[in-house]
């Protein structure tokens, strides 16, 4: 007896993108795989999350759905960029492509557009963080030597592979931009106290901090 072939199951592309933002909202993060948070707290997978919020479409609010719609405006303003040259990574044009189709299969498409709210929200954070370290106005802290102690807001922070260590961009009350490596991650938004010893002045009005503390 022949096989019956299994038809892939096919979706309206932005009905997959706001059961995504649905998924996000519910998990607070991407969560690809059960036991990402730990053993002892597994958790339905952002994937499977959009599978069911697909099948019952009450789960998906209007706040979801005009997320769905930032985000493909988000991604469709990075084909200006593609026109004028920049660096696009591999991911977002994959994800631009797989937005523009009005349907989306199940299987590698919904993974991705799954993941997608995730990296839209880092990418919009990241993009203020930028706006606000290239408008700051406060100019450099101290001198080179000199020991400071500061009240900060931590808008980015960069693990290194290579050294090993996070790279932390932050901001003071006076606007004024820090910049220092610390062992262990600092949540974007944290506002915190730290010591530290001016080592550099860098480019843009930056001043680079090493032997950081927190308060």
């Amino acid at each position: 007896m022949a096989r019956t072939k299994k038809v892939s199951r096919v979706f309206d592309t932005m009905d997959v993108v706001a059961a995504a933002c649905a998924a996000q909202r519910v998990n607070g993060q991407y969560i690809k795989v059960p036991y990402q948070l730990g053993e002892e707290n597994k958790r339905q997978t952002n994937r499977e999350l959009v599978y069911q919020f697909l099948e019952d479409q009450s789960f998906i609010t209007d706040d979801d759905r005009i997320m769905a719609e930032d985000i493909k405006s988000h991604y469709q303003g990075k084909t200006f960029k593609i026109l004028a040259g920049g660096f696009v990574t591999d991911y977002d044009r994959t994800t631009l492509k797989m937005l523009e189709e009005e349907t989306c299969p199940e299987g590698y498409n919904l993974a991705v557009l799954a993941s997608v709210p995730a990296s839209y929200l880092k990418s919009v954070a990241r993009d203020k963080a930028d706006s606000r370290t290239r408008f700051a106005t406060g100019g450099y802290i101290g001198k080179i030597g000199d020991k400071v102690t500061l009240d900060v807001e931590i808008l980015k922070c960069v693990f290194s592979q290579k050294w090993g260590v996070h790279y932390a961009t932050a901001i003071t009350k006076s606007d004024e931009v820090i910049f220092f490596g610390f062992k262990q991650e600092l949540t974007v938004g944290t506002l915190m106290t730290i010591k530290g010893t001016v080592k550099s002045q860098r480019d843009g009005n930056v001043t680079q901090l090493n032997r950081v503390k927190i308060v």
